[in-house]
């Protein structure tokens, strides 16, 4: 049972880093503008992990003398300043679609976190242990994407070509974040799929 509770938690971010090396390898093979859409999905997915220690006190709110009233005010209240942060993202790029790339990267969360569920501190403090990684894996393949010579292989036009607009670092260099996204989600869906104490009490 843990094997399969860690296969399908490993999915999200497993599909997530297939959908990066794709791209990154052949942008134009769906939709020229997937290469924009691919950088904000990084942009919002730092959003989405600094909801991590949040979701906690949800998911395991019974465990720290929450009541169910409890967990479920704080679950709608995580649920409304989100939703205004994807509301923020969809008004930034004139269309509705960032808040579909949110509701599907905090889905992925809440899901893993589910699955992933003990009874005992032991399950608490490896979801906080998930969220420290995440955190210091974002920041590591984001700069490493920056410092280090990354090939663009089919990612050679600028960022205006894929539909990004502005002059930050993405913008100039849209290959960097196809490779930063492909290596982060990858990663983290091998350490969901590796993690032997993935809800073996469940």
């Amino acid at each position: 049972m843990a094997l399969s509770r860690r296969c399908l938690a490993a999915l999200p971010d497993g599909l997530a880093a297939g959908v990066f090396l794709f791209t990154w390898l052949r942008p134009l093979a769906w939709v020229r503008e997937l290469v924009g859409v691919l950088v904000l999905v990084l942009l919002i997915e730092f959003v989405v992990i600094q909801a991590g220690p949040f979701l906690g006190k949800v998911v395991y709110g019974d465990l720290l003398g929450l009541s169910p009233a409890e967990r479920r005010r704080k679950a709608l209240v995580l649920g409304v300043v989100y939703l205004v942060f994807a509301g923020l993202a969809a008004g930034a790029f004139d269309t509705w679609f960032p808040a579909l790339l949110f509701a599907w990267l905090f889905a992925a969360k809440v899901f893993a976190a589910v699955l992933g569920r003990r009874a005992d501190a032991t399950g608490r403090q490896r979801e906080m242990g998930y969220w420290v990684l995440s955190n210091i894996l974002f920041f590591a393949v984001v700069f490493a994407a920056m410092w280090l010579p990354v090939p663009p292989l089919g990612v050679t036009e600028d960022g205006a070509f894929y539909g990004l607009r502005g002059l930050y670092e993405w913008a100039n260099r849209p290959y960097e974040a196809m490779a930063a996204g492909f290596v982060y989600y990858a990663v983290m869906s091998v350490v969901r799929l590796l993690d032997p104490h993935f809800g073996v009490d469940l």
